[in-house]
């Protein structure tokens, strides 16, 4: 069985040591960030807390932010880092659903990724970017009033038991 823990551990660093512009946006604004393995059961599904997970498991990563100031907080884009190597975004798992991705987390634009690749004849050819190689989600929330608060979730899969486009 391969744990968990460090996939965890890996979003849960790289999610604290973000600027706080990236992170949040103008404000006084807390995150908390949870882990979920999605369990299928009679009925649907439930969420169990991520100890531990297989390759092909799916886990559900939520970002609840928070505006703990006295004023709005202006132009909030909630990001969510994904660790390489470890976990794969699942697509159309991300909600709101209006989400973009990145691979070096400076240039987002809307999933699915594209890439111009140039043929052995020369001619350019739009290619899919494996969802293997996003590295960020983000979902620009605009303001968030005073003590209100607003979640993003998106679903990963183990990488070696990714979906691809």
């Amino acid at each position: 069985m391969k744990t968990l823990l460090p996939s965890l551990a890996l979003v849960l660093v790289a999610f604290s040591q973000m600027p706080a512009a990236m992170a949040a946006g103008d404000g006084d604004v807390a995150v908390r960030l949870e882990a979920s393995k999605v369990v299928a059961q009679a009925g649907g599904e439930s969420l169990q807390p991520a100890t531990a997970a297989r390759p092909g498991d799916t886990v559900e990563y939520r970002a609840t932010y928070t505006n703990r100031g006295k004023s709005v907080a202006r132009n909030v884009e909630a990001t969510l880092p994904i660790p390489a190597g470890t976990l794969v975004y699942l697509p159309a798992t991300a909600r709101p659903a209006a989400v973009l991705a990145s691979l070096d987390g400076s240039r987002f634009a809307p999933v699915p990724l594209t890439r111009t690749v140039i043929r052995a004849d020369g001619t350019k050819e739009p290619q899919a970017v494996p969802y293997a190689e996003y590295r960020y989600l983000r979902w620009p929330l605009g303001d968030l009033s005073p003590g209100a608060s607003t979640t993003v979730r998106a679903r990963m899969g183990m990488a070696n038991g990714e979906k691809q486009p």
